[in-house]
């Protein structure tokens, strides 16, 4: 029978009801987000699934955020204190804001955009429903936002405060219209953003049937409930880790200006039940990877719930035992109009490592190896020979193949992953396939591969590094750039625990058609010509534990695989192996590794300062 009491309380509630709203409402997210990727025409949005959904209440906490990409769920609640910031509560059902700006919202570089929708239920305001996701275009001085050089936070794009676009259900047309008119992709955009609405209007409405169903009270009561349990589950989680100071850091290639590495460095502080990551010693604001609050605050976070349980929900609740020191004017709180472009990949993936490596100090069972970084020139340019017949205009394309992201780092246990892709991302993007790179953009693909011997050494090792190589098919004269603001490890390699080995560094360069090889750098953007060949070699992630004391049948498995040579076999992991190169010779093995020195992890490139 329906309960139709207003008055419940968390107290009160039966937990089967308490079950069933956590899991619908946990499961409205992940509809509001499958509906989207099904008609989304960004092509970042639709492939690669770069989207994050998150059910916040009236407070802006939030409640249950999707399995997403986390710099897009947790940063949620930055953006909803930028609007209270703005707004101070003045909301109408109706309502659709957006909102990029990264010194309001805070939740890092211009092309993701924030869309949130008041929540309400006949006149109460319940909450908020919020999407993030990479759009199609946001102006600037170069497509896709991931241009190093630009002056200020201006040049990078339209910095958008939160704005209405629709108030009480009335689209704000001029408004609308001057926003369209200054990025290059105005009816994608214009697309995904009706859409974007739509998606949440009926998450709306099925949060209203539970109300109806429940009573608001009830539904407000659960939703507080799931907070409260996300925050004790973390508080028992820090319970366990040895009050203590651990220092972790981490560095970026550079700033795309400076040519100097940029640090990360935190300690973290564990007391009792609550953790400070104090982030004082990091490095000074520089250009382009500044990330901002929101962002680092995320990033931070996505570090330690590496290193927690699983279980733990990824909520408001969870973060409120978390403090931040953020000195203003460093790399991961910059102070207006500091550029932000590479943000979320380059620092937010320092962020990241730092705070991992330093739990994993406190916690040397639970430590994970960094992985390797995002790698990926992207493609931009102009088909004079292809017309847009929406637009009558030559086709212009930004795109990526995200086939050199190579994998994640080892565990106790367990190695690495093959392909996962970048840390911060937590494993939630999707590669495109190769057929709508090809044919959406003038390249083509000649290798896909795994890169042998590039792996970090452990007892358990890294995933292995990836390898691709794309032609330009363009035409003489049509604008073809690479933009490689989005890739970062050319100087600062994959870092191992426990005694792992690190991964090697990244290798980027174009070769002409004469045959000369010139480096690509990471945060440039540089032409391609025509025939010319790119080719991106990405490491996998480090190790975990000594190389010697891999079990000799994982090497061997690996050498089936083609993941490790022989000389690395016998080099690095201390592994003989018999004429055939697979069939482990015990006797020599054993006599091998009694001759190396304890861990030859440093046969493999370290960070580069």
């Amino acid at each position: 029978m329906a309960q139709n009491s207003r008055q419940s309380s968390a107290a009160n509630i039966d937990p089967i009801t308490f079950s069933v709203v956590w899991n619908k409402l946990e499961y409205l997210t992940a509809q509001i987000g499958e509906k989207i990727l099904y008609s989304t025409q960004s092509f970042v949005t639709a492939l690669a699934r770069d989207l994050g959904q998150t059910i916040l209440d009236a407070r802006g906490k939030i409640v249950v955020a999707a399995t997403a990409a986390p710099i897009h769920t947790l940063v949620a609640e930055e953006a909803i204190k930028g609007l209270e910031a703005t707004f101070h509560g003045d909301y109408q059902p109706g309502d659709f804001i957006v909102a990029n700006d990264p010194y309001i919202v805070r939740g890092g570089h211009l092309p993701d955009w924030n869309f949130i929708r008041p929540m309400f239920f006949e006149g109460e305001h319940l909450g908020f429903l919020q999407a993030k996701t990479h759009v199609s275009d946001t102006g600037g001085f170069l497509p896709g936002g991931y241009g190093a050089g630009a002056y200020d936070i201006i040049a990078e794009g339209l910095n958008i405060p939160p704005l209405k676009i629709i108030r009480a259900g009335e689209l704000q047309r001029e408004l609308w219209d001057l926003i369209l008119r200054n990025v290059r992709m105005p009816t994608e955009l214009d697309m995904d953003t009706r859409l974007i609405n739509g998606c949440m209007a009926q998450a709306e409405e099925q949060i209203a049937a539970l109300c109806r169903k429940y009573g608001v009270e009830t539904i407000k009561a659960c939703m507080a409930g799931i907070i409260a349990a996300g925050e004790r589950a973390m508080r028992a989680e820090i319970a366990r880790i040895p009050d203590g100071h651990y220092h972790g850091e981490s560095t970026t290639d550079w700033d795309g200006h400076t040519d100097r590495p940029v640090h990360v460095r935190v300690e973290a502080i564990v007391a009792g039940d609550e953790l400070t990551f104090d982030f004082s010693a990091s490095d000074a604001q520089a250009t382009f990877v500044n990330c901002p609050v929101g962002a680092t605050i995320t990033s931070a976070m996505v570090g330690l719930f590496y290193l927690v349980d699983a279980s733990v929900p990824k909520n408001g609740g969870a973060l409120n035992p978390i403090h931040f020191v953020l000195p203003e004017g460093s790399v991961v709180n910059p102070r207006y109009p500091a550029t932000v472009g590479a943000s979320q990949i380059s620092v937010g993936t320092q962020i990241v490592e730092a705070c991992m490596l330093a739990i994993g100090r406190a916690l040397p069972e639970r430590a994970m190896a960094a992985w390797s970084r995002h790698l990926c020139p992207i493609n931009i340019g102009t088909q004079p020979d292809v017309i847009d017949p929406r637009t009558d205009h030559p086709r212009n394309y930004f795109t990526e193949t995200f086939g050199s992201d190579g994998g994640s780092g080892a565990v106790k246990g367990f190695d690495g992953w093959l392909g996962a892709g970048f840390q911060s991302a937590c494993a939630n993007l999707v590669r495109p396939n190769v057929e709508h790179f090809e044919s959406s953009s003038p390249y083509l693909v000649t290798h896909y591969e795994v890169l042998q011997d590039w792996e970090g050494a452990g007892q358990y090792r890294g995933s292995p590094g990836s390898y691709v190589r794309f032609v330009t098919r363009t035409l003489p004269g049509a604008m073809s750039l690479l933009m490689t603001g989005n890739s970062d490890g050319q100087r600062s390699a994959p870092a191992g625990v426990a005694g792992g080995g690190s991964g090697p560094c990244a290798e980027m360069e174009i070769i002409g058609t004469d045959g000369a090889h010139r480096v690509l750098r990471t945060f440039v953007t540089e032409p391609i010509r025509p025939g010319e060949a790119c080719e991106a070699r990405n490491p996998g992630g480090g190790g975990w534990g000594d190389p010697l004391r891999r079990d000799p049948a994982r090497v061997s498995e690996d050498l089936r695989n083609g993941f490790v040579s022989v000389a690395r076999a016998r080099e690095v992991y201390g592994v003989i192996v018999t004429a055939d190169g697979y069939t482990i010779d015990a006797a020599a093995t054993a006599r091998q590794r009694e001759a190396l020195p304890i861990s030859q992890c440093s046969l493999t490139p370290g960070p580069v300062e």
